[in-house]
């Protein structure tokens, strides 16, 4: 028996999330069915964590168990062979027996892309954003949200036990016409990104929200809008040591 790490790119605009579903084309099924087809039985792949429909993926991380004399670049190209073309195993490696692609995930990194111009182009893959933004007060703001923190006024509603998370880094990049809000952070809640990145967006539109006064409160209802998944990107995901 051998364990196989895989890291995943994909095109989240035809999935419906990352989790595989009965009834809905997701990447976790699309990878499980040609897994199970090359071990001739059904394989249980477990993914780092969950995207939402329409989230992308850079760096998506999973394994999955299976007795094979095939090198782990053998089973890569195999697998590339099989999945559409939407889904890209970017690297497979053989990890220990032990080794868990969600419980020894260390940190994940996102980032959230705006384009700073009308675009027809690449509407399914940035936020379009045509307003003048104060780019320092955005820098200014996702300064003051790392570290270990109650992020509950950044979170949907969710079952999670506790809403604290640490933000490792968190950082603004403006390349243009792109703008990207990079985070780091240990784990992340339900909609967490997607919701900074709104609020931190409305900063830079003129709005006067005060992030540390935000994040005390632990009220969604003082955040900004839960910006649309289509600009969102898993970009990494880190254990340590890292696996190679």
């Amino acid at each position: 028996m051998r364990n196989i790490k895989l890291t995943i790119e994909y095109n989240g605009s035809g999935f419906y999330g990352w989790q595989a579903q009965p009834s809905e084309r997701t990447v976790q099924g699309e990878i499980v069915k040609v897994v199970s087809k090359l071990a001739g039985h059904r394989v249980k792949v477990t993914g780092a964590g969950r995207t939402d429909a329409g989230v992308h993926a850079v760096g998506q991380v999973a394994n999955f168990h299976i007795e094979s004399d095939h090198s782990a670049g053998t089973i890569k190209k195999a697998l590339n062979g099989l999945l559409p073309h939407d889904i890209l195993i970017r690297d497979a490696v053989e990890a220990p027996l032990s080794f868990h692609a969600r419980y020894d995930a260390r940190s994940k990194t996102y980032n959230y892309i705006f384009i700073l111009k009308k675009t027809a182009l690449w509407r399914g893959f940035y936020l379009q954003v045509t307003e003048n933004l104060d780019i320092d007060a955005m820098r200014y703001a996702l300064s003051r949200i790392t570290g270990e923190r109650d992020f509950a006024s950044f979170a949907s509603a969710s079952d999670v036990k506790t809403t604290n998370c640490r933000i490792i880094s968190a950082s603004l990049n403006l390349q243009q016409p792109l703008l990207t809000i990079s985070l780091k952070a240990n784990r992340f809640l339900y909609n967490m990104v997607r919701t900074i990145a709104g609020t931190i967006l409305e900063i830079g539109k003129g709005r006067n929200y005060d992030v540390d006064e935000i994040i005390n409160a632990r009220d969604r209802s003082l955040a900004g809008p839960n910006l649309p998944p289509h600009a969102l990107y898993l970009m990494e995901v880190a254990y340590d040591p890292p696996l190679r």
